[in-house]
C-alpha cells in the first residue's frame, strides 16, 4: 500500500522550475525549494535522493519552519440528525489520502486549484498522510497546510511511515535501523522514535501511521517484539500517537501464530492507538476481533476494518453494512484506503475539473442524492453521523474552500488567470450538512458551493431555484454549539434578487427545541451587488444554537413566481463588532533566487504582533495599499513565494497583512525587491 500515484491524479500542477540561487549559496548550487521533508530511519542502504531521520532536527533545517501547521486540534461534537439512521459516538472512520507525492511536496499550497482539497471532515475523525516510496523516502511528515484544515474540523493527522515488501525496493536493514536501541546509565532509549516525537510535536500533527509490509524472513518474530518496544516507548513518552497497519492477518486475534493484539496492547503497555485490518476480514472475523478487544480491554472502535478505494469494489457497501450494520451498535470502525481515488482521475476538460470533484467526493460521501439525509446507499454519511467544531463565538464562514480559479477579498477579484490556487490553511469549516434542503409547495431550492465568486477566498455559497408565492425554501447548513448573549447578532453578506416581495431570513434550532426550526428576519439597507444582512439574536439570550440555515419566502402577494440565484459570500454569528487586527512588522526578503531575468523565488518573513488572537492568516501582496495584488496566505510568520515575476519595473514592493476572522486586513509591513 504504498505511493502509487500522485497526488492529484493527472492533476497534479509541476514542480516549481529549478535554477541557481543568487545568494547565499555558491554559483551553480541548485535551487531547492523548502518541499515537505521525507526521510529514511538511519544510514544504512540510503538512497540519493533520502536523508536519515537521525540528522534531522528542526533548530538545523531552513526548511521546517515552512512546513509547520499552525491550527490547534478543536474541540468536536458528533450528534446524530432527528430521523437519521447514522450514529453518533460509536465508529470512527480513518481516511489514508495521498495529497501529492512523497517528494517534491510544495509547502503552503500550489499554483493550481486542481487539487486533492478533501472538505468532508465532519465524517472522518483521523486522517493519515500518505506517502513513502523506497528510494525517495519512507518516513514522511504530512503537509502543515493540509494539518491547518484537518485541525479546524477536529480530525487528527498523521504522517507515514512505510516498510515497504521486498519486491517495491523494501529492505530489511532499514526496519532495523528504526527499531535501533541504546543504552546510557542503565536506560534504554529508541533515537528513531524520539525523532518521530520531534517531527510530530514541530510540525504540529498528531500522530504516525506505521505500514510494516517488509519481510524479516527467520527474524521476523524477533524484529516484531522490537517494533512492539519500540512503538510503546515512544507512546508513553508523549501524547504523539501511533496506528499499525495490519498488511498479514486480517482480523485482531491474541492466539496462535497469527496473535497480533499485542500492537495495540501488551499486557499493560500501550503500543498503537487503533490498527487497521487488511481488507479480507469477514464477519466472522469481526466478531472474533470484538472477542479479542475485550479481552484486551480496548475499545472494539480501535479495530478500523480496511476498505479499498483504488478501484470500485462492488462489495463496499455491504461490507459498510457488516461494520456499521443498520439500526444497531457499530461492531468497530473504517478504514478508507486511499480515499483521494475517488475524485482524483477526471476526464473532463480542464475548465470542468472542480465540477467533475465536487460531484465525485459528494457521490462518495453523501451518496448520489447529495444530501446526507436521503443518501441512496448504505455508505458513509448513511452510518457515521456528522462532526462539528462550531463551538465558539465568532463563527464565520466565507464557504472558502481552500482552493479556487480567483481569489477575492471583499467581493473584488485580487488575483486571477493561470491554473488558480490552492491552499488548505485558508479552507473554512464548510456546511456540516451538503446538502439538505427543504421546499413548500411546488418551490425547489438547489445548493452548491459556486467557484464564479466570493466574498472571500475563492468559493462561495450558491442557492438556485424557483419560489411560488405563499411558500419557503431552506437549506440547512450547520451543526452548532454557540451560546446566545444579549449581543450576538447574525451578519450575512449576499447577492440576492432585487425586489421586496420575498424576505431572506436565518433559519435557527436551539437547544430547548431542537426540531423546532424558527425563522428569523434578516434586514438590510443596501439595494445592490453584495448586501449585508443582519440580525439580532438577543431575543435568545442564554440558550444554545444548535442549528444554522438560511431560508426564502414569497409573500402571498407576488404576481409570478420568484426565480433566483443567490451567492452568499459570509454568514457569521458573532458579539459586537468585528474590528481591525493588529498588523505585523519588519516584513523581509531572507532569501531571494533568481529563476529567470524576469522571475525570483523568495523566501519571506515577518514578526507578528503582540496579540495575535484576532488574527486568521497572514497575507502577502504585491504593490502597496490601495493596489495589492494576492500573493499568497498562511496562519504563520514565514513564507515560500516560488514566483515573483517582473513587470518592467525596476523594484518590486510586497506587503503583508494581518487578516482578521471576518476578512478585514490591517495595515501592511512592506519591503522592496530589487530588479
Amino acid at each position: 500500500m504504498g505511493d502509487s500515484a500522485p497526488g492529484a491524479g493527472d492533476a497534479r500542477p509541476p514542480a516549481a522550475p529549478q535554477a541557481r540561487p543568487d545568494t547565499p549559496a555558491p554559483p551553480g548550487t541548485p535551487h531547492k525549494p523548502p518541499y515537505v521533508p521525507h526521510w529514511h530511519p538511519g544510514h544504512s542502504d540510503l538512497p540519493d535522493k533520502s536523508t536519515a531521520i537521525l540528522d534531522w532536527s528542526s533548530g538545523k533545517d531552513p526548511d521546517a519552519p515552512f512546513n509547520r501547521s499552525h491550527v490547534p486540534l478543536r474541540p468536536r461534537s458528533q450528534k446524530a440528525r432527528p430521523g437519521s439512521r447514522a450514529r453518533a459516538g460509536e465508529g470512527r472512520v480513518m481516511s489514508c489520502a495521498e495529497f501529492w507525492g512523497t517528494d517534491l511536496n510544495p509547502p503552503q499550497g500550489v499554483p493550481d486549484h486542481r487539487y486533492y482539497a478533501f472538505s468532508h471532515w465532519q465524517y472522518v475523525d483521523l486522517l493519515v498522510f500518505w506517502a513513502g516510496v523506497a528510494d525517495r523516502g519512507l518516513i514522511c511528515p504530512p503537509n502543515g497546510h493540509v494539518t491547518d484544515a484537518a485541525h479546524r474540523n477536529g480530525v487528527k493527522v498523521y504522517g507515514s511511515v512505510f516498510f515497504p515488501p521486498q519486491g517495491d525496493g523494501g529492505n530489511p536493514k532499514w526496519v532495523k535501523d528504526f527499531v535501533q536501541k541504546q543504552t546510557t546509565g542503565g536506560d534504554d532509549t529508541y533515537p528513531v522514535a524520539d525523532k518521530l516525537i520531534e517531527a510530530a510535536q514541530y510540525f504540529g500533527f498528531d500522530g504516525w501511521f506505521i505500514n510494516y509490509e517488509t519481510s524479516m524472513g527467520q527474524e521476523a518474530a524477533e524484529t516484531e517484539a522490537k517494533l512492539r518496544a519500540t512503538l510503546a516507548y515512544a507512546r508513553a513518552r508523549s501524547a504523539v500517537e501511533f496506528a499499525w497497519y495490519e498488511a498479514f492477518r486480517y482480523e485482531l486475534t491474541d492466539t496462535g501464530s497469527n496473535r497480533n493484539e499485542f500492537y495495540l496492547q501488551d499486557a499493560g503497555r500501550r503500543v498503537c492507538d487503533s490498527v487497521f485490518i487488511d481488507y479480507e476480514w469477514t464477519d466472522q472475523k469481526i466478531t472474533d476481533s470484538l472477542t479479542t478487544a475485550g479481552k484486551i480491554k480496548r475499545s472494539k472502535y480501535d479495530v478500523h476494518y480496511g476498505l479499498e478505494l483504488v478501484r470500485k469494489v462492488p462489495e463496499n457497501p455491504g461490507r459498510v453494512q457488516m461494520v456499521c450494520p443498520a439500526g444497531k451498535e457499530h461492531r468497530g470502525s473504517l478504514a478508507l484506503y486511499a480515499a483521494h481515488t475517488v475524485s482524483n482521475q477526471p476526464k473532463e476538460p480542464k475548465d470542468a475539473w472542480l465540477g467533475y470533484f465536487y460531484r465525485a467526493e459528494a457521490d462518495f460521501w453523501t451518496g448520489p442524492c447529495h444530501d446526507p439525509s436521503d443518501t441512496g446507499w448504505p455508505g458513509i454519511a448513511h452510518r457515521i453521523a456528522e462532526h462539528t467544531t462550531v463551538h465558539s463565538l465568532p463563527f464565520v464562514t466565507h464557504f472558502n474552500a481552500g482552493h479556487g480559479l480567483a481569489h477575492h477579498h471583499a467581493g473584488t477579484k485580487t488575483c486571477q488567470g493561470g491554473n488558480g490556487w490552492a491552499n488548505l490553511s485558508l479552507q473554512d469549516v464548510l456546511p456540516t450538512y451538503r446538502w439538505i434542503t427543504r421546499s413548500t409547495g411546488n418551490s425547489r431550492m438547489h445548493a452548491s458551493l459556486s467557484f464564479e465568486d466570493a466574498w472571500e477566498g475563492g468559493s462561495c455559497l450558491r442557492l438556485t431555484g424557483a419560489l411560488a408565492p405563499s411558500f419557503r425554501s431552506s437549506v440547512h447548513l450547520y451543526q452548532t454549539r454557540l451560546t446566545v448573549t444579549s449581543g450576538t447578532k447574525l451578519t450575512v453578506r449576499a447577492k440576492t434578487p432585487d425586489g421586496t416581495a420575498y424576505t431572506f431570513n436565518a433559519l435557527i434550532a436551539l437547544d430547548d427545541n431542537p426540531t423546532d426550526f424558527m425563522s428569523v428576519p434578516l434586514s438590510t439597507t443596501d439595494t445592490s451587488g453584495w448586501k449585508t444582512y443582519t440580525a439580532d439574536l438577543s431575543d435568545h439570550k442564554d440558550k444554545t444554537l444548535i442549528q444554522l440555515g438560511l431560508q426564502l419566502h414569497l409573500a402571498p402577494t407576488a404576481k409570478t413566481d420568484l426565480a433566483y440565484d443567490i451567492r452568499v459570500g459570509q454568514l457569521a454569528v458573532h458579539t459586537g463588532d468585528f474590528t481591525t487586527p493588529p498588523a505585523p512588522a519588519a516584513l523581509k526578503v531572507d532569501r531571494a533566487t533568481t529563476l529567470t531575468k524576469t522571475r525570483k523565488a523568495l523566501r519571506l518573513s515577518w514578526t507578528p504582533p503582540a496579540t495575535t488572537d484576532a488574527i486568521h492568516h497572514y497575507e502577502i501582496h504585491r504593490g502597496p495599499g490601495g493596489s495589492l495584488t494576492h500573493l499568497g496566505a498562511t496562519p504563520g510568520t514565514v513564507y515560500y513565494l516560488a514566483g515573483l515575476d517582473r513587470n518592467n519595473e525596476t523594484t518590486t514592493t510586497l506587503t503583508v497583512t494581518s487578516v482578521g476572522p471576518d476578512g478585514t486586513h490591517s495595515t501592511g509591513a512592506t519591503t522592496t525587491v530589487t530588479w
